[in-house]
């Protein structure tokens, strides 16, 4: 018998390894690998991709570099596509600095956001809400011109192309949410952001979301319906864990870690605030701040006001493999988030031997149950926590050990498998029945 060609899935996304700022990038990729070994035909397409990587049923790509490639001429239209709007200079992860813009800016009384400093603005450009519009009218080209079955777009700034993308191929829209407006801005949410987030989830076929948590989020601000949302964890990387005897906490540095972004969604502030009453009572210990973002001139004034700046190092930003470096060699990793839909770097942690504490405002915590929870907010509780983790080698082998064990149960097959579970039950299209041809 044969079966029928690969289902052809449009993929939109921001990020991708090698080029990536935080959990987005990495997400992606385990999901479009996930649908590949299930037997789906991916084109990844993002705004900027110089690199093409094409695999089996895989090919990422840039979407100006695929236009090129097939011979497109490359010039925006009149009037095409139909768009949300996005009248500001929006940036995908960090809290908006408000500023008050003239009417020769163009948007007379309004706050408009600065541009993102850092690593942030080299991948998403100083302009974002004019790279969403581009890449919307890049993407609706990119579909003129190629088949696909149903379009799947991760996080906002993908979502204007990819409704424009389903409009034209007019098949199924499916977004997958690793982050809330509400997440990253608590209630000074950006509204041209907030709004494209509503509209779409509204307009899709069905939304994924990272967590429960995340879930929730979409039904209480935005009134989604929650038959329409369905939670799909994120996973490790897929290569097997090393071996959990590499942990000795005897042989670690006695260092804290803070690893994410700096902005008002990861609470690095939170952090500082419960590593001065640690250095009060542990001499030894030392604060590793890993990470960049808008918030970083503020920290520095931060631990100096505390008087905690001879113990806190501010490495900025890491690559991934100075990331495991330095998880490697740390005794701790505190994620102490206001508000986070998953947080992937709590499972780099673990696979690294190293123990966590997590915000009991994230995600995470709902596949990591066994390990030392505190509400950001709560500076005393989380430096209590991190002086039992610094003084009892023996809680610290026991958070590893079962949290490693709750981590092997975590996989992007399984998590491309409820994806692909959602796609036949809401749009009849059945990846497994149309994998390779047999006989």
């Amino acid at each position: 018998m044969t079966r029928s060609e690969p289902v052809r899935v449009l993929m939109l996304g921001w990020e991708y390894p090698p080029r990536f700022v935080g959990g987005l990038g990495k997400a992606s990729q385990g999901v479009a690998r996930g649908l590949t070994d299930l037997g789906a035909e991916v084109l990844f397409v993002l705004p900027r991709f110089k690199t093409s990587m094409t695999d089996t049923r895989l090919q990422v790509s840039g979407a100006r570099e695929w236009l090129i490639e097939h011979g497109a001429r490359i010039a925006r239209k009149p009037g095409s596509p139909r768009l949300l709007g996005v009248a500001a200079r929006l940036r995908p992860y960090a809290r908006p600095t408000a500023t008050v813009v003239d009417s020769a800016d163009g948007w007379p009384g309004r706050r408009r956001p600065t541009a993102t400093a850092g690593d942030a603005a080299a991948l998403y450009g100083s302009d974002l809400g004019a790279e969403v519009m581009r890449f919307a009218e890049q993407v609706a080209a990119v579909a003129d011109r190629t088949p696909a079955d149903l379009v799947h777009a991760h996080d906002w700034m993908t979502f204007p192309a990819a409704m424009t993308a389903a409009e034209r191929l007019r098949c199924p829209l499916f977004l997958h949410v690793h982050s809330t407006e509400y997440d990253r801005s608590g209630e000074g949410v950006d509204p041209d952001i907030a709004a494209i987030e509503r509209e779409a989830c509204l307009r899709a076929d069905h939304v994924f979301a990272v967590s429960d948590y995340t879930r929730g989020m979409l039904v209480s601000r935005y009134g989604i319906d929650p038959e329409k949302v369905s939670v799909v964890y994120n996973a490790p990387d897929a290569d097997a864990l090393p071996p959990a005897a590499s942990f000795d906490p005897g042989r670690r540095r006695p260092w804290v870690v803070f690893l994410g972004r700096l902005t008002f969604q990861k609470g690095p502030d939170h952090f500082l605030r419960a590593a001065a009453e640690v250095a009060r009572l542990d001499p030894e210990a030392r604060f590793l701040v890993c990470g960049s973002g808008d918030m970083l001139d503020d920290l520095r004034r931060q631990a100096h006001d505390l008087g905690v700046a001879g113990r806190v190092d501010f490495r900025g930003f890491l690559a991934p493999g100075a990331v495991d470096r330095r998880l490697g060699q740390s005794s701790l990793l505190v994620m102490p988030s206001v508000s986070e839909p998953f947080g992937l770097v709590a499972l780099e942690a673990l696979r690294a031997g190293t123990p966590v504490i997590l915000s009991r405002q994230s995600g995470v915590r709902e596949v990591l149950g066994h390990s030392l929870q505190v509400d950001f907010w709560d500076h005393e509780k989380l430096a209590d926590q991190i002086l039992a983790v610094l003084r009892l080698p023996v809680l610290s082998r026991q958070l590893v050990e079962e949290g490693r064990a709750q981590l092997s149960r975590l996989s992007w097959d399984e998590s491309a498998q409820r994806i692909a579970d959602a796609y036949a039950r809401v749009a009849r299209i059945d990846v497994a029945a149309r994998a390779d041809p047999v006989a």
